[in-house]
């Protein structure tokens, strides 16, 4: 699903009397999915107790009616405090829903951080008032605001939108896999002529695999109904010069991802009806300036995600060993941290979920030109691994755990020495349920 980062900070609205405002920077999608947690840091900024709140929304790529109604009930409780909110950075894509809806006519858009600190400081100041909203110069796009008479030249006030240039999108290739032609692919193919990239619509899996060489598709829309059983993702995935393609996936509405997940190759990300259009452009468009990105750092990636049942072990092993076998460039290096990387698989099988079948382990492979990267996650309660860890490096380390299972009869005991010294690095984070394997290359 798209992600949401916000970052908090404050600024200095007044010196005199001394004032500040909270700072709320935004990244990704404000959707169903995101809603709680942008509500939840509203929440947390107002009661700070700051009379002024900015939101940067320069890398806001979508906001939904739900997120445009907590925008409008916070701009009331600042402004029944004394103080205001107000938006910075606002990409027309964005700006355009609120201002359809009317938004625009009284909550403060601002075309950057510096203007809309400014705005701040002379609310502070009593020069502004809420009734008499800002008249900044427009950024690359401005668009028309109905206002009451007397608040602009001829009752118009020009709201700064910005409008999102995406450099790199010209050449961009597009693969959608739908079973049928309609509006809605119609659609899609409108909105890729906007963007001058390459758009291929092709009805099933089978023949997307025989074209994939030809349109070498940067971005792949998969609809669930064409590749049910995961079949596309999974032939694209596994192999490594086809796994930083990125893949979007649509679900039913119907479909229980987590209920019916036994053993996944993750596509980059997915939506699940009803959804609206804008998200999915948004989201592709994201995708789309991202994978250029990745290709400069990475050679493969590849995650997926099994529940803990003996048969999806061996699978698990298997694709790990493929993986491997691809990325690591001589043999015995391949063979070790193959070692190392079953060692931690099993261990999560066995010691953090303890063979039970309705908890998952998930295994994240991340390969770029100096080292790879392994990622093992289980649903355990974890374990004093910090303990383990510091006897690692006792020279007798081995001879030690070679005597315990002599004379104390310990059943096992060298796991986390076999994959220390079978990689480059060993790491535990959180209570111990998350592995981090490295091998440089």
């Amino acid at each position: 699903m798209p992600k949401l980062v916000i970052r908090t900070g404050t600024s200095q609205a007044s010196a005199e009397p001394a004032l500040s405002a909270s700072e709320l920077t935004l990244e990704g999608f404000i959707d169903a999915a995101n809603y709680l947690e942008f509500e939840r840091s509203l929440e947390r900024a107002y009661a700070e107790g700051h009379r002024f709140l900015i939101l940067d929304m320069s890398d806001v790529h979508y906001i939904n009616s739900t997120g445009i109604s907590a925008l409008i009930r916070f701009f009331e409780l600042y402004a029944a405090r004394g103080g205001t909110m107000c938006l910075a950075n606002v990409a027309k894509p964005v700006g355009l829903s609120m201002h359809l809806l009317g938004v625009t006519s009284f909550l403060p858009f601002l075309k950057d951080l510096e203007a809309a600190r400014a705005y701040v400081a002379e609310f502070a100041a009593g020069k502004v008032t809420p009734s008499k909203p800002p008249l900044p110069e427009a950024l690359g796009e401005e668009i028309e605001a109905e206002t009451e008479a007397g608040q602009a030249p001829g009752g118009v006030r020009r709201v700064p939108l910005r409008r999102r240039r995406i450099p790199g999108l010209e050449n961009a290739k597009v693969m959608v896999i739908t079973p049928a032609t309609n509006r809605f692919t119609r659609v899609l193919r409108l909105r890729m002529s906007t963007l001058n990239g390459h758009y291929h619509l092709v009805h099933d899996i089978h023949e997307a695999l025989q074209r994939y060489e030809d349109v070498s598709p940067d971005l792949v829309v998969v609809d669930e109904r064409s590749d049910p059983k995961g079949e596309f993702v999974n032939r694209v995935k596994i192999q490594k010069e086809r796994s930083l393609t990125s893949i979007i996936k649509l679900y039913s509405k119907e479909k229980d991802l987590r209920s019916e997940l036994d053993f996944k190759i993750w596509e980059n990300d997915f939506l699940i009806e009803p959804f609206e259009v804008l998200e999915l452009f948004s989201l592709t468009e994201a995708e789309l300036v991202r994978v250029p990105k990745d290709r400069k750092v990475f050679q493969q990636q590849v995650h997926f995600e099994f529940r803990t049942s003996p048969e999806n072990l061996e699978k698990a092993n298997k694709l790990s060993d493929l993986i491997l076998r691809q990325s690591v460039p001589l043999q015995d290096d391949a063979t070790a941290l193959y070692a190392a990387v079953k060692e931690g698989i099993d261990n999560a099988f066995v010691h953090g979920n303890k063979r039970q079948t309705d908890k998952t382990i998930d295994v994240n492979f991340l390969v770029d030109r100096k080292k790879i990267t392994v990622i093992i996650e289980d649903e355990g309660e974890g374990f004093d691994y910090e303990y383990y860890l510091s006897r690692l490096d006792d020279e007798e380390a081995f001879e030690k755990a070679k005597r315990r299972i002599l004379d104390e009869g310990v059943r096992g005991g060298l796991g986390i020495l076999l994959m220390y010294k079978c990689s480059d690095r060993l790491e535990y984070s959180g209570s111990g349920s998350t592995l981090r394997l490295e091998k440089n290359i």
